[in-house]
């Protein structure tokens, strides 16, 4: 229900060039594990760069591509273990030169934690509406699923789909919650990254996830997965608001086997 991409999906078509084993001066880049215990670090540059500078996080085969904003939260989503931290600026079309390189060793006791974190993709803070709002509906829940269940229906109830964003958005978007939620529309990623927020808020650990759902298999989607009683579950709220503006009754939790999971967050 949107466009791959581009912060997802150049990884496959992007080319990195740089002598193998070297790179620029690392004190041009500088990782802050200060938040390792919590999933994520900050990559933080010495002076802002005049050209497109990506961070790819990688763990085995994963490979997640973000745009560089300097001092954002980048997650280490993958589970405990060693990532590649690598920064590359853009030379031409999808070539970039490699300037810094680090490993980072994640060791968390609670592999979830990093799920309730501000991410690029999931910028909240405190004050942003949408949060605001999750905190007067779960005033008077007494468990994550009644306060889910609270945020669900908000969600479902008051956010359109935006067809015509649909359309046009570009391949470098990302949601600005306070836009969706004063606008009261948006596209998949915006229902996605809202319901994300706005539960992990809450600290209930839960996923902005992105690939493909069984009723429209060649359209790229996002979703969430949250997780609730000891488990993941799934659920989707760009779908489920059609049938509940309609008027009609739809199961909150979804079933798993009818999505393609291709990245998670």
């Amino acid at each position: 229900m949107f466009k791959k991409l581009l912060a997802m999906t150049f990884v496959t078509a992007m080319l990195f060039c740089s002598p193998k084993g070297t790179y620029a001066a690392t004190e041009n880049y500088q990782i802050d594990r200060t938040a390792l215990d919590k999933g994520v670090i900050t990559v933080r540059a010495a002076q802002p760069a005049d050209v497109k500078t990506i961070v790819r996080i990688s763990k085995g085969n994963d490979n997640y591509d973000y745009n560089l904003v300097n001092g954002a939260q980048y997650p280490l989503q993958r589970g405990n273990g060693t990532y590649s931290v690598l920064v590359a600026q853009l030379m031409s079309d999808n070539k970039y030169k490699v300037v810094s390189k680090e490993s980072v060793e994640l060791n968390l006791v609670n592999e979830n934690a990093v799920f309730v974190q501000s991410i690029p993709l999931i910028n909240w803070n405190s004050n942003t509406k949408a949060v605001v709002q999750a905190t007067k509906l779960t005033n008077a829940a007494m468990t994550d699923m009644e306060k889910t269940a609270a945020i669900y229906s908000y969600i479902t109830q008051s956010i359109r789909y935006d067809f015509a964003k649909a359309q046009s958005v570009q391949a470098d978007y990302i949601p600005d919650l306070d836009s969706i939620y004063e606008s009261s529309k948006g596209i998949c990623y915006d229902y996605a990254a809202m319901f994300a927020a706005m539960a992990r808020s809450q600290n209930i650990p839960t996923r902005l996830v992105m690939g493909y759902e069984a009723s429209a298999p060649t359209t790229y989607h996002a979703w969430n997965q949250i997780y609730l009683n000891g488990q993941w579950v799934t659920i989707d709220t760009t779908y489920d608001a059609t049938f509940v503006q309609n008027g009609q009754e739809t199961p909150m939790i979804k079933n798993p086997a009818d999505y393609t999971i291709t990245q998670v967050y």
